[in-house]
């Protein structure tokens, strides 16, 4: 494994004894990728499930006809299946040992010095749908990355350098493959689910307390100031997605998710995103 790879199935490992930890925001994001699932025909996937502590996974088999998990920690989906008492469900389906982003081994071999050309950038934006898209049985009927983008980004950060002049550009890269694969799991008509963390109390001190009426408003208002994690708030995502020429075009409709939060650790992260739903006419 690269070693890139090798620094996720660690921080997997790490994370592994956080159950307890995850529980409210395991509610949040389970009620979200439940919601209109019809348990005899829907099919769900989960892209970055890793311990899969953030999902109540009998909660999902039962909402769902298929459960597909999917990380780069083949461990990590068995363990986590086995915890939640569903190892060997029907429903259930693991894809371990797959690289969502499809770049993993390319990002370990650069360093602040390195140089990126325009065929890096269309590489990294190109790769997660050649690549990762042809090892999964697409067509589901939704399609989840959770929370999963944050850790994509940061990748890249520790691999360049938080200084590095073409970090932005790689970012946005990433974030455009990202965009891409959950559009090409997707069926015609189906729906892609970004959840993502746009800030933490590092930066919005008061956020522990705010209560769900306060949270509901502000975005928009982190937005003005500038106050989220660069690329992960809902505004740069609908933008991203919008501005995608293979994408953008075949949207029927997209909309912030209503954010929650997350309290791990010392830490306590606004967590939110964007769900959009592809045409029935769209093209695969």
């Amino acid at each position: 494994m690269d070693l890139l790879g090798g620094r996720q199935v660690a921080f997997n490992a790490a994370c592994r004894g956080q159950w307890e930890a995850f529980a409210e925001h395991r509610r949040c994001l389970t009620d979200v990728l439940a919601r209109g699932a019809t348990s005899r025909g829907s099919r769900l996937c989960v892209l970055g499930a890793g311990n899969a502590n953030d999902l109540d996974l009998p909660a999902l088999l039962a909402a769902h006809r298929e459960v597909h998990l999917v990380d780069i920690d083949a461990e990590s989906l068995a363990l986590g299946a086995a915890r939640q008492g569903v190892a060997g469900h029907p429903g259930l389906r693991l894809h371990g040992g797959v690289d969502v982003t499809a770049t993993l081994g390319v990002l370990s071999g650069w360093s602040p010095t390195s140089a990126v050309g325009r065929a890096d950038l269309d590489a990294l934006a190109a790769w997660p749908v050649s690549r990762a898209a042809a090892v999964l049985p697409g067509g589901f009927d939704r399609v989840a990355s959770t929370c999963l983008l944050s850790q994509v980004l940061e990748t890249a950060a520790h691999a360049l350098g938080r200084g590095h002049r073409q970090l932005a550009d790689v970012e946005a890269a990433l974030l455009a493959g990202h965009l891409r694969l959950m559009a090409r799991l997707a069926a015609p008509g189906g729906e892609a689910v970004l959840v993502a963390e746009s800030v933490s109390s590092d930066t919005l001190a008061e956020l522990p307390s705010m209560s769900p009426d306060e949270l509901a408003g502000l975005q928009p208002r982190l937005h003005r100031e500038g106050n989220h994690f660069r690329g992960m708030h809902p505004q740069h995502l609908l933008a991203a997605l919008r501005a995608d020429p293979s994408v953008g075009p075949r949207v029927a409709s997209a909309a912030s998710l209503m954010p929650w939060l997350w309290r791990l650790h010392a830490r306590t992260y606004l967590v939110g995103g964007l769900a959009f739903r592809l045409g029935t006419d769209y093209g695969r």
